[in-house]
């Protein structure tokens, strides 16, 4: 496996799903399971989520590992639960079409580097014998 091949193997992740449903100790602090433990860059992306509402921010979240803690009243959390979903779900879509970005960008430098470096073999191939 080359180089960029590694880099985009650990770069790359599953999608994020939750695994369980909502738990709580003391009816107020809520945790759900997740599948994976999300990369920071996945991280910053679902805190930017824009879909939310007064009583659901995504910056209210926060992560541990693989689990995700909000805190909410029960009239709340089908609807914290709704949301989160859908973060996870757009922030999946995001995070997915930023590394394909990233990729297309180091595959371009890449080709432009070999372009460059066949070139420079070529003029001194030409320009030897001078």
């Amino acid at each position: 496996m080359g180089l960029t091949a590694l880099q985009e193997a650990i770069t790359r992740m599953d999608d994020i799903k939750r695994t369980t449903g909502p738990e709580t100790r003391n009816g107020t602090q809520w945790e759900v399971q997740l599948s994976a433990e999300p990369r920071r860059e996945w991280l910053e992306l679902f805190k930017l989520s824009r879909e939310s509402s007064a009583a659901t921010v995504p910056q209210r979240v926060v992560f541990d590992r693989t689990t995700a803690f909000f805190k909410s009243d029960e009239q709340h959390v089908e609807h914290w639960i709704q949301s989160i979903d859908k973060w996870i779900a757009s922030t999946n879509a995001r995070y997915a079409s930023s590394l394909d970005k990233a990729s297309r960008e180091r595959a371009t430098r890449e080709d432009a580097e070999t372009k460059e470096k066949e070139r420079i073999r070529a003029l001194n191939e030409r320009f030897k014998n001078l």
